[in-house]
């Protein structure tokens, strides 16, 4: 098995024809269909149906199919990777993130590239942890940021530091620091499942034998503040998510306690799939970007002992 019969079969179920896979190929049909046979033979399984509709996977051959994208994938990226050892990061990157850590990251992130990355194009996609998971392992994304990541097998992840959660009110609907208990009996607005926070809170809830008191359920933040602002409910949300409410004096903000709540946001990219030249370099702008937010008290939180090993390896290396 080589690399020129996994591309032949890979173009040929994306064809569903031999024959048109021919074409796209260049490849003459009995070649082809020789090379097609041979791997067969070599693996003792058959990997085509030929039928009179065009040519489908067997199982097994599925199975080769996903491993056999993968592995072009790879070499492709290795390919281009060394092409542009040295050369200037181009092309584009995109990076998903969950709406709070946006807040606070989006805009300096993309300064930061855009003047230090002229020929980098850098899109940046909101949306709700689960599915920020969802795009990192169909490979829509090229890294992003998630809470509370497990050790997945699928993903390479760093931990960036630690946030806290609070309960938010409505002005003058509560003071002082306030229990899980208390703040889980509040009227919430919270967002729905996938979300990484909504399941944060039903872990932290079981823990301590209580129920989530949930009175609306919304997957957009802007709403969410707003709703708390308007007196209609409470919720329970990171600093990094309520700078400007908090400056504005539109909530109330209150530590939890009994137990506290935290969650880890952590750095990801998809195992299997090296960063291209460009991604690499905007990781590694993010990672600075955090840095800076971090030490300079924008993104409250307590770092991890991994997020200034980035620079201390380079300054080490240098």
């Amino acid at each position: 098995m080589d690399f020129r019969q996994l591309r032949y079969f890979v173009g040929i179920v994306d064809e569903q024809s031999i024959s048109l896979a021919a074409k796209r190929l260049r490849v003459a049909q009995p070649a082809l269909s020789h090379h097609v046979r041979s791997l067969e033979a070599d693996l003792g399984v058959p990997l085509l149906v030929r039928g009179v509709r065009g040519v489908k996977p067997t199982e097994a051959g599925e199975r080769l199919y996903a491993y056999a994208v993968n592995i072009l994938n790879y070499v492709d990226e290795a390919a281009d990777r060394v092409r542009r050892f040295g050369a200037e990061p181009q092309g584009l990157v995109t990076l998903g993130l969950p709406t709070s850590v946006a807040l606070v990251l989006a805009v300096p992130l993309v300064e930061a590239v855009c003047r230090e990355l002229p020929h980098v194009r850098l899109r940046v996609i909101e949306g709700m942890s689960g599915h920020i998971l969802e795009w990192l392992q169909a490979h829509r994304v090229d890294f992003a940021m998630l809470f509370d990541v497990k050790g997945p097998k699928t993903l390479v992840t760093q931990a960036l530091l630690t946030e806290d959660l609070y309960a938010v009110c409505p002005p003058g609907a509560c003071s002082g620091k306030v229990s899980f208990a208390e703040a889980a009996a509040f009227p919430l607005i919270v967002p729905g499942r996938p979300h990484g926070l909504r399941e944060r809170l039903e872990l932290a809830a079981r823990k301590a034998g209580v129920s989530l008191n949930i009175k609306a359920e919304i997957d957009a933040l802007p709403e969410i503040k707003m709703l708390v602002q308007r007196g209609v409910g409470s919720s329970i949300l990171s600093l990094s998510a309520l700078r400007e409410e908090r400056e504005a004096r539109l909530v109330e903000v209150r530590s939890i306690v009994k137990p506290s709540l935290q969650r880890t946001v952590h750095l990801c990219h998809a195992k299997g799939r090296p960063l291209t030249h460009a991604a690499e370099a905007v990781r590694q702008i993010t990672l600075r970007v955090v840095q800076d937010l971090v030490t300079q008290e924008l993104w409250p939180g307590r770092p991890s002992s991994t997020l200034f090993s980035d620079r201390q390896n380079q300054r080490g290396g240098a």
